[in-house]
């Protein structure tokens, strides 16, 4: 194989790995944008591609790369006929992808908000007028027998293009993403910026990217010879020390490693180096990639901060990064390697100089063209379009998350969850829908528990007002209660108060009594609603001691005695043999027994009141102290057994009338009961009597 066919393969080799940079590109573009508009930004892909090489066979080669006319554009090669030398149709293909290239940059900056249609007519601006005309400049007199561009003239040095490339697609993002303006929402909330959907697939593309940029500077030598292998391993360094930069910026300003930061570093100490791969050295293409990470993670945190919203980072890595690399020429490059001659002052004034005119020509003449075109063709979509995601509203493609959140949008219209998503079976987005279908079912069940909740509110709301009732019930009876027996002492005193004033100092013995029972009865009524506010305000103090059973039973029968013989009944005591002691609060238990034969003896005429005492163990072998108190009254009817223990609650209206009193006497029991550690229970035949059963534990 001669030295020409070398060349050529390897220059139609390197157009091939230029060409699968398209991948990466779509790779990172599609992972950095999320998931509603990754298919958007692959068609734009694929499409600039087409249409990019379209208008550079038809016109763009002739302008960049024909005999110069005054230095400012080219007047031949247009239609580009392949028949015109192996060397020059191979040139040629290797050209094309490198505008296609630059083309590509702009769908990643200006991604999820510009419409398919006004893109194309940038692609077709840029690729058109934009690029061939600064790759002109730049770049003409490379073909033989061709005259040189101006600013080559100048002496201005772009050995693969940073700048021609990569800063003219750089400053047409820039001026398109200050047109459109940010994605919606993008900087409604500081903390919470618009997130890629698929990192792994955005690294991946970086790495495809880096892969194919040993064909975009290495094929740029257009020969294969002793500096292809110089040019990729400068590449490769910088590359990685732009990805280690970045890095490590990110770590020291977020304590961690952010994913966004490695990638664009990488791809910014790539486009440095690729103006100056063929004249520095490995020292000098580490440190070009360690500053262009730093500058490029810099550049993005400054464009957020002007609120410039550039979805994948495309500015900041590919323009200023390119103008890094075109300063880097000079500033870093071995002057004996410049093919100009210059010194290194006048060398850095020439790269200064392309720099410059690339952002006035790119960025300048972009910005006033996307402003006209707007008024004609509207660049960005509707908010509601954005919102839906450009994958359906600009192509009508659809994915399983697009028919996830369809399914779900038509359940927030219809109103009603009660028709599940549908679950894409072995899928990450099935495993969504599923977690979310669950999630649906556990609000049903709180929504039942919620509803069983607001049915036991109004149960109790209910309750409530009968207890209101019933208080208010217990308020009127006590009032009567408390009225009697004052009224009694009242009306006694007056009578003694006569007797005195007649001159009578005697004093009738049974209208003391009578005055005693009154008064004991009224101190009964006033103690027990005192004993049931301290039970419910939990202040009732315990004082347990050593109690005979037998001695407590034997006075409390003679306390009982008189109020037994009232309604003309006859008290039993049964207490078993060997009773002995037991360990509890004495006056507390004695007043649970009080009100338990009390209220046996007021219910009961003409009858027997019986008080048992025994032990007994239960089923777990825990001794127990047994009471019953047992009676032949009026007894009590099962449905009001129910709230025989409740406060201010006797059995009924009717009973209260007859019999009186507060209605506390078991409630307090009961209160007293559980706070000695026992229990009461009830038994009762309804016209035969009742039988209150008392445990306390021995």
């Amino acid at each position: 194989m001669s030295s020409e066919s070398l060349d050529i393969a390897w220059m139609i080799m390197a157009a091939a790995l230029v060409m699968a940079m398209q991948v990466g590109f779509c790779f990172l573009e599609s992972g950095l944008v999320r998931a509603k508009n990754s298919i958007n930004v692959a068609i734009k892909n694929l499409a600039d591609f087409c249409v990019s090489a379209v208008i550079f066979w038809l016109i763009g080669f002739g302008l960049m790369f024909g005999s110069s006319q005054w230095g400012l554009f080219g007047t031949q090669f247009f239609l580009f006929q392949t028949d015109q030398g192996w060397w020059l149709t191979a040139f040629f293909i290797f050209q094309l992808v490198f505008c296609s290239t630059a083309i590509t940059i702009i769908s990643g900056a200006v991604a999820e908000r510009m419409r398919f249609n006004a893109y194309l007519i940038i692609t077709i601006f840029t690729s058109g007028l934009v690029y061939p005309f600064f790759g002109h400049w730049a770049w003409a007199g490379v073909i033989p027998n061709t005259q040189n561009g101006w600013l080559l003239d100048l002496g201005f040095l772009d050995f693969a293009g940073s700048t021609v490339v990569h800063a003219v697609g750089g400053w047409v993002s820039l001026a398109a993403i200050l047109v459109i303006g940010p994605r919606h929402g993008q900087y409604a909330n500081p903390k919470r910026k618009i997130q890629g959907h698929n990192l792994t697939l955005a690294s991946a593309g970086v790495i495809i990217l880096w892969f194919g940029w040993i064909g975009f500077n290495g094929g740029s030598t257009l020969q294969f010879n002793s500096e292809v292998p110089k040019v990729i391993a400068n590449t490769i360094i910088s590359g990685a020390f732009g990805g280690v930069s970045a890095m490590l910026a990110a770590f020291f300003y977020y304590k961690q490693t952010r994913t966004w930061a490695l990638m664009n570093g990488i791809i910014g100490g790539l486009v440095s180096i690729t103006s100056c791969c063929n004249v520095v050295t490995a020292g000098s293409a580490a440190l070009i990639g360690i500053i262009a990470g730093a500058l490029c993670f810099c550049g993005m945190l400054l464009l957020n901060k002007l609120k410039i919203d550039d979805a994948v980072g495309a500015v900041s890595a590919h323009a200023f990064c390119g103008v890094w690399g075109s300063l880097a020429v000079a500033l870093l490059g071995e002057s004996e390697l410049w093919s100009t001659g210059f010194s290194r002052s006048h060398q850095l004034l020439a790269q200064i100089i392309g720099s410059a005119t690339c952002f006035l020509w790119s960025f300048g003449s972009s910005y006033v063209f996307f402003k006209v075109l707007n008024k004609f063709v509207k660049l960005r979509v509707s908010i509601e379009e954005e919102q839906a995601g450009l994958n359906v509203t600009e192509h009508g493609a659809t994915t399983e998350l697009i028919d996830l959140i369809t399914d779900m949008n038509q359940q927030q219209r219809a109103g009603s969850f009660s028709k599940r998503v549908h679950v894409e079976p072995h899928t990450e987005v099935g495993q969504i829908a599923a977690e979310y279908n669950r999630v649906l079912e556990r609000i049903e069940e709180e929504f039942r528990q919620r509803e069983i909740a607001t049915q036991n509110a109004r149960k109790s709301q209910t309750e409530a007002i009968h207890a209101n009732q019933v208080k208010s019930d217990f308020l009127a009876n006590m009032s009567h209660e408390l009225r009697t027996p004052l009224g009694i002492i009242m009306g006694y005193i007056e009578l003694i108060q006569e007797d005195i004033k007649d001159g009578q100092s005697f004093v009738d013995p049974e209208d003391l009594t009578t005055i005693s029972d009154a008064g004991h009865h009224l101190l009964h009524l006033i103690n027990g609603v005192l004993d049931i506010s301290k039970i419910e305000s939990g202040k009732i103090d315990v004082n347990i001691t050593s109690v005979n059973v037998y001695s407590l039973i034997q006075k409390l029968e003679q306390t009982v005695l008189p109020l037994i013989g009232e309604n003309k009944n006859q008290l039993h005591i049964e207490i078993a043999d060997g009773i002995g002691s037991i360990q509890t609060d004495e006056i507390k238990l004695q007043q649970c027994l009080l009100n338990l034969i009390s209220n046996a003896a007021k219910f009961t005429d003409n009858g027997h009141i019986t008080l048992r005492a025994y032990r007994r163990n239960n089923s777990d072998n825990l001794e127990y102290c047994y009471f019953e108190v047992e009676d032949t009254g009026i007894g009590i009817q099962h449905t009001q057994t129910k709230t025989i223990f409740q406060a201010f609650t006797q059995a009924d209206s009717s009973t209260t009338r007859q019999y009186g009193g507060t209605g506390l006497g078991l409630t307090i029991t009961q209160s007293f009961c559980q706070i000695l550690g026992g229990e009461i229970s009830l038994s009762s035949d309804y016209g035969k009597g009742s039988c209150f059963t008392m445990r306390i534990p021995s």
